[in-house]
């Protein structure tokens, strides 16, 4: 089975698959998949994500994964659950047997953008929290009229298992 549990910034993807994977179940952080993903300025040429991007960076450049890379890791991975989210996600969910969207409300989503523990550089700035905030509710927005399932993203890592690996 082949699960892309997605979301916006703040939303828990990274946490709930730490947790789900010293649990023993084979979930990954896509951050965590080295090749999958990277920064494209509007030439499409990589770039180096700057910790401080503000809006002349944010408004110029995509985070994206590469498809045939996926396509590649999903192959070597029958039995996989992979947490994450790109500008290109969307274009992805063929390669997935189900996906999921973790929902957070944005005073959740800002209290996890501000945590001292946070270890995505995404949500370090004002600029960046207040868009992520926005990137949210558009991406909320998209996923239902792609008809992907909403996962209350305050449940625990457990709960969240329970649900996704039905």
């Amino acid at each position: 089975m082949k699960v892309l549990v997605t979301g916006a910034s703040g939303a828990g993807k990274t946490y709930v698959s730490s947790q789900l994977r010293e649990l023993g179940y084979p979930a990954v952080d896509s951050d965590d998949i080295g090749g999958l993903s990277g920064w494209f300025d509007g030439q499409g040429n990589r770039v180096d994500y700057p910790a401080a991007a503000g809006a002349e960076f944010l408004e110029n450049h995509r985070f994206l994964w590469n498809r045939k890379f996926l396509e590649e890791y999903l192959a070597l991975h029958p039995d996989i659950y992979i947490f994450g989210m790109a500008g290109n996600a969307f274009e992805m969910l063929d390669l997935f047997d189900k996906v999921y969207f973790l929902k957070v409300p944005p005073k959740i989503q800002m209290e996890r953008l501000l945590h001292p523990l946070r270890a995505n550089p995404m949500g370090q700035t004002e600029y960046q929290r207040k868009n992520a905030v926005w990137w949210a509710q558009m991406l909320e927005r998209d996923a239902k009229k792609l008809a992907i399932p909403m996962i209350d993203a305050t449940k625990s890592p457990k709960e969240i298992w329970e649900i996704i690996s039905q």
